[in-house]
């Protein structure tokens, strides 16, 4: 049983629908020597892979030009090249947009609000963009949507928790079921995704075979949680009918069988235990930093992360490289 999260952990989310906004930066990183070291190129972006403005996630991706070894990045033309020809809803609107599908990992995302309150949350660590070959050119952007668009993840983890989800005053139990889970990534951070939803029909199967301390890997979809619409009531006349709130879920639809702590492969209590340490110490400091100006942070459709209303390239010298630009 091993006090390190391994570095092959399952971390694997898929979106494909269209690109809503982008910010491109291009600058250099520092060498050791204080000098200009290695170009690189820094994306932050939003693609809504559904209908509803609630089907969307932000996505981020640091990529230098020279790997470990002094060659060339094999992600780095790529990134760039989709980076200065996509075209994004903001700017050239939801008909005209690039459809693709966006490959990468959940990544810790947490920020401090203007209130000075730490708020935590998930965003996607993009590696690759690929056109999607079943988009069809002949039908709208929203029956295309409707059609190809998805969000997928496969998330190895370690059980934290499952309990009955309740709702309502009353804490009335749905027969649904919440995990949270803690994966991680390639530098062995511990990433946790809380309010993973276990549906009724998978609820009996998950309590009898996974418990909490085991791994396994999770395939979960992102669902569309849309409320009904609400007509208003105890006015005068003719009152406005409003949408309820619509959210997105991540939903299991399946798993591999579940592994004890101390199976080979398996997530140790021990090694979780110690990168959420690691976790909270970096946390605080956060915390400690204070608002920073901007919400970089939240899976939220709604936060755009000071994002403009057009792809922005810029160049930057190495002294004006923004810490949000860097990678984990």
């Amino acid at each position: 049983m091993s006090d390190k999260i391994k570095q092959t952990v399952t971390n694997k989310v898929v979106l494909t629908g269209v690109v809503t906004d982008l910010e491109l930066r291009e600058g250099q990183t520092k060498g050791r020597d204080g000098k200009p070291s290695c170009p690189y190129v820094s994306l932050k972006g939003e693609i809504q892979f559904g209908t509803h403005k609630a089907q969307s996630r932000r996505f981020e991706t640091f990529v230098q030009k020279l790997n470990s070894k002094g060659t060339e990045n094999g992600l780095y033309a790529p990134t760039l090249q989709f980076a200065k020809t996509v075209k994004t809803v903001k700017v050239d609107g939801l008909q005209n947009a690039t459809f693709i599908s966006v490959q990468g990992e959940f990544a810790d995302n947490p920020y401090v609000a203007k209130d000075g309150s730490l708020r935590e949350g998930l965003k996607i660590d993009a590696k690759f963009f690929n056109d999607v070959d079943d988009f069809n050119p002949t039908l709208t952007m929203e029956e295309n949507l409707e059609k190809f668009g998805k969000g997928q993840a496969d998330i190895e983890g370690y059980i934290q928790s499952i309990t009955e989800e309740e709702k309502g005053e009353d804490s009335v139990p749905t027969g649904r079921l919440k995990m949270n889970l803690i994966t991680s990534n390639f530098f062995s951070n511990a990433i946790p995704v809380k309010g993973i939803i276990v549906p009724q029909e998978l609820a009996n199967g998950l309590q009898e075979g996974y418990d909490e301390t085991q791994t396994a890997t999770f395939f979960l979809s992102f669902v569309l949680n849309k409320s009904e619409k609400v007509v208003q009531t105890g006015g005068l006349g003719k009152q406005r009918t409003t949408d309820g709130k619509s959210y997105v879920e991540l939903i299991v639809t399946g798993a591999n069988p579940a592994t004890d702590e101390d199976e080979e492969g398996a997530l140790s209590t021990e090694a979780i235990g110690i990168a959420l340490k690691t976790r909270a110490e970096g946390l605080a400091e956060i915390k400690e930093k204070g608002y920073q100006g901007k919400s970089s942070g939240g899976s939220s459709a709604s936060r755009q992360s000071g994002f403009t209303s057009k792809p922005v390239a810029t160049t930057e010298s190495v002294s004006d490289i923004d810490d949000d630009d860097m990678p984990f």
